[in-house]
């Protein structure tokens, strides 16, 4: 009906998001008033927050109601039991920029408590920097071995404020970078050149660089990590400093300057 909204996995696919299979075999309407219930397939659930929502034509359907990306995202969310449908949701959603981190902290400060643990992790994923599942489970690989603490996606500039490079993993007061560089996004000899001439310029700057396949932390992590820390240790002796580091507070880009 008029009053209706739909939300839940199906607002998702209609975003263009989401798994290709639902983390439930029901249908989600948001109403504004009445109460919970339940209509053969369809769960309706009243929602007492403003409804932020938009219009769909769906072929032989007509025009449909559909809840905002941030709490279609939320809503789904709520649905899983495991932790990497909901990062891989998370994180797609903001690359994608179907919706903003800032919308989707609200969805998660205001909406239901319960089952919204793993909704809680993704978002914070996103929050220290993860831009893929990828990106979030290495971070919680490297935390668990116990590396140093490390800023994720962080853009590298020079002194007159020239993009030089974005880290994947940066620790800043070792200005060590680790580059997680896939299979797939070298399959050309363009594309390995094009990272050869990424690293010498990261060099150029005084920068320590490392490179791993993101399969080498999945299926040998307990030896990457090693050699990671191993690396680091190295580093700290280079530049001077305590080991493990002090942290340095995140401050927005890394500046360099040429060394040439």
């Amino acid at each position: 009906g008029p009053a209706g909204v739909l939300s839940g996995w199906d607002a998702v696919r209609a975003h263009q998001l989401g798994e290709l299979r639902p983390p439930t075999d029901e249908v989600l309407i948001l109403c504004r008033s009445g109460g919970f219930r339940t209509v053969g397939r369809l769960r309706i659930r009243p929602s007492k927050r403003t409804l932020s929502c938009g219009h769909l034509v769906v072929p032989g359907v007509g025009r449909i109601v559909v809840a905002s990306c941030a709490r279609a995202v939320a809503d789904t969310s709520l649905g899983y039991r495991a932790l990497a449908p909901v990062r891989a949701l998370v994180t797609s959603a903001v690359q994608a920029q179907r919706c903003s981190l800032a919308e989707l902290e609200e969805e998660l400060a205001a909406g239901p408590q319960r089952d919204s643990a793993q909704l809680r992790r993704a978002v914070a994923d996103v929050a220290a920097g993860a831009a893929s599942i990828a990106e979030a489970e290495l971070a919680d690989l490297m935390r668990v071995a116990g590396l140093p603490d490390f800023e994720l996606n962080v853009p590298i500039v020079d002194t007159s404020g020239r993009h030089i490079a974005t880290a994947d993993v940066l620790w800043r007061a070792l200005r060590a970078v680790l580059e997680v560089d896939s299979k797939r996004h070298h399959f050309l000899e363009s594309d390995w050149a094009r990272t050869m001439r990424r690293h010498n310029r990261l060099v150029r700057y005084g920068l320590a660089v490392a490179h791993y396949p993101p399969a080498a932390f999945r299926a040998e992590a307990h030896r990457v990590t090693g050699e990671v820390d191993s690396w680091l240790r190295a580093r700290a002796v280079e530049v001077g400093v305590d080991y493990p580091p002090t942290p340095v507070p995140a401050s927005g880009p890394l500046i360099v300057h040429d060394l040439r």
